[in-house]
């Protein structure tokens, strides 16, 4: 055999241990969450049903988007930046994959797990970026809840939040900053009322 035919093999080997692992921690939460009580623990034909769908999913998943991360991976927040995958929650959702570049203006919350280069504008409206995030934009919102990567400048009308993993580097204005252990903070932040916004 060449070696085409080796490599080949190799990635779908390797393709296969990825969606092993993936179906593995799947079935690790559930056991942990029927453990806490939360589910019911009678088993039924359909939930079996929805098990062998959920299998077939899994085996169509494509290999590079199966380390990104899902709603799932992600515990909700306490501290008042919550995910905007909850059911119900509407705004703009930038995934892992997405890369942008240009000026993203809207007019309800977004959330930024991908990359973006030019400027986030969301006036009186929640932006969050994700741990995932990389992000060389000006931000202007009402709320900016940061966990991933910025360069650029900030301006949050009412809070801007730097997470554990935030890695921030530019000028912030807000009237209420809060900024937890561990985030990484290189430039200034202001009071709203001092710089005239």
């Amino acid at each position: 055999m060449g070696i085409e035919t080796w490599l080949i093999l190799l990635g779908v080997a390797v393709m296969t241990l990825i969606i092993a692992d993936g179906r593995r921690k799947k079935l690790k939460k559930r056991a942990a969450k029927m453990d806490d009580g939360s589910r019911v623990s009678a088993r039924t034909e359909d939930a079996a049903a929805v098990d062998a769908v959920d299998a077939v999913d899994s085996a169509l998943t494509l290999p590079a988007l199966s380390g990104a991360p899902t709603s799932s991976d992600e515990p909700p927040r306490r501290d008042g930046c919550v995910s905007l995958e909850a059911p119900g929650r509407e705004g703009s959702y930038l995934g892992v994959a997405t890369q942008i570049a240009g000026d993203i203006i809207a007019n309800e919350s977004v959330s930024i797990k991908g990359r973006v280069v030019g400027s986030v504008i969301a006036r009186h409206q929640l932006i969050q970026l994700g741990a995932s995030s990389v992000v060389s934009a000006d931000l202007e919102g009402g709320h900016v809840c940061i966990d991933g990567h910025l360069d650029g400048d900030v301006h949050a009308s009412e809070r801007l939040t730097l997470m554990p993993s935030a890695r921030v580097r530019g000028a912030m204005s807000t009237n209420r900053f809060e900024c937890h252990s561990g985030a990484n903070l290189t430039g200034t932040v202001a009071d709203c009322q001092s710089t005239g916004r």
